[in-house]
C-alpha cells in the first residue's frame, strides 16, 4: 500500500511540476505589460521602468519562472496590484469556495446516490422514471437561473433565508448555514443528477452481472445482494465521478458566487482576470491546478481502498 502511495504521489508532484509551467507560460501570453496593471493610472516611464526592475519582468522568463517557483514552494506566490499578499488572499478566500463546495457535494451524494440504487432496482417502474426525470431537469436547469430563482422564492417572497452574503462559522454557525444552504442546493442538485445518472447504470450492470446470480443462487437476501456486492463494485466508477465532479462544483461556484455574493475563491478568479492582476492570477490558476491533482490522488487512494484488485494490479506493474 505504501509503495502504490509513493508512486501515485511522484507523478502528482511531476503533474504539478508541468501545470506550474503551463501557468507560468500561459499567464506571460496574455496580452498587455504587467507593469501597467502594477501602476495603475502612473504611466510615467521611469515608474514602469522601477516597477520591471523590481519584480525581475525584463529578465528572461526562465530565469522569472526559476525565482516565482522557488518563491512559492516557500508558500510566498508574490503580491498583486494592490500590494497585498497573493497567499494571505487565496488563504482568505479559498475556505469559502471549500465550504461551500463540500456541502454542495454533501447534498449531491446523499441524493443522488440512493436514487440512483433505487431507480435499478425497481427499474421501469414509477420511482424509476420519477428519479430520471428529475436528473434530467437538475441537468436542464443552469446555475444561474435556479439562484436567481430560489433567491425569489425563498429569499424575498418567504423570508426564510437570507438573499446572499457569508457568515463565518467560528462567529455564528446558524447563520453561516442560512447564508450556505441555498448556493450548496443549487451547486449540488446538478452533482446528484450526474451522480444518479451514473449510479443506476453501473448499478444496473452489476444487478446482471454472474457473482450477482450467484449470489441470488446461495439463498443471500436481497439487501445482502444489493449492498455487499453490486453497490460496492458500482462505487468504483462513482468515486471517478464525484473526484472529476470536483472541477464542475470550482467551475459553477463561479457563477453562484457572484449571484449570491459570496467572496470566494472562484469571484477572485474572475476578479483577478478581470483587473489583469497577473501575480494573482499565476496562484489562483496554480492553486487550483494543485488541487485537482491532489483530488486525483485521493480519488486513487479510494480506489485501492474499494478494490484491493487495483493496488495489486499496479504494484504488478
Amino acid at each position: 500500500m505504501g509503495g502504490f502511495i509513493l508512486r501515485k504521489a511522484g507523478a502528482a508532484l511531476i503533474v504539478v511540476f508541468l501545470a506550474s509551467v503551463l501557468v507560468f507560460v500561459g499567464v506571460r501570453a496574455i496580452p498587455g505589460d504587467p507593469a501597467l496593471a502594477y501602476a495603475g493610472e502612473d504611466r510615467d516611464p521611469e515608474v514602469l521602468a522601477a516597477i520591471r526592475d523590481k519584480y525581475g519582468l525584463e529578465d528572461p522568463q526562465p530565469v522569472q519562472y526559476v525565482r516565482w517557483i522557488s518563491l512559492a514552494l516557500q508558500g510566498d506566490l508574490g503580491t498583486d496590484t494592490r500590494g497585498l499578499s497573493v497567499t494571505e488572499t487565496i488563504v482568505t478566500r479559498l475556505p469559502l469556495t471549500l465550504e461551500l463546495a463540500g456541502l454542495a457535494m454533501l447534498i449531491g451524494v446523499l441524493i443522488g446516490i440512493p436514487a440512483g440504487v433505487i431507480a435499478a432496482v425497481r427499474r421501469g417502474k414509477a420511482s424509476d422514471y420519477a428519479a430520471t426525470t428529475t436528473a434530467l431537469l437538475g441537468l436542464s436547469v443552469p446555475h444561474f437561473w435556479l439562484g436567481l430563482l430560489m433567491i425569489i422564492v425563498f429569499a424575498v417572497n418567504l423570508r426564510w433565508l437570507p438573499a446572499g452574503g457569508y457568515v463565518s462559522f467560528r462567529d455564528d454557525p446558524l447563520g453561516n448555514l442560512e447564508h450556505m444552504l441555498m448556493p450548496a442546493i443549487v451547486l449540488g442538485t446538478g452533482l446528484s443528477a450526474v451522480l444518479m445518472r451514473q449510479m443506476r447504470s453501473d448499478m444496473l450492470t452489476s444487478l446482471g452481472a454472474d457473482y450477482v446470480r450467484t449470489a441470488r443462487a446461495k439463498g443471500l437476501s436481497e439487501w445482502s445482494v444489493v449492498g455487499k456486492h453490486a453497490l460496492r463494485n458500482s462505487l468504483i466508477t462513482i468515486t471517478t465521478v464525484i473526484g472529476l465532479q470536483l472541477g464542475a462544483l470550482i467551475s459553477g461556484a463561479v457563477v453562484t458566487e457572484q449571484i449570491f455574493g459570496i467572496a470566494g475563491f472562484g469571484r477572485l478568479t474572475v476578479d483577478s482576470i478581470a483587473q489583469r492582476d497577473y501575480a494573482l492570477l499565476q496562484g489562483v490558476v496554480l492553486v487550483a491546478a494543485a488541487g485537482y491533482v491532489i483530488v486525483n490522488l485521493l480519488v486513487d487512494v479510494a480506489y485501492s481502498l474499494i478494490n484491493p484488485r487495483i493496488r495489486v494490479a499496479g504494484t504488478r506493474t
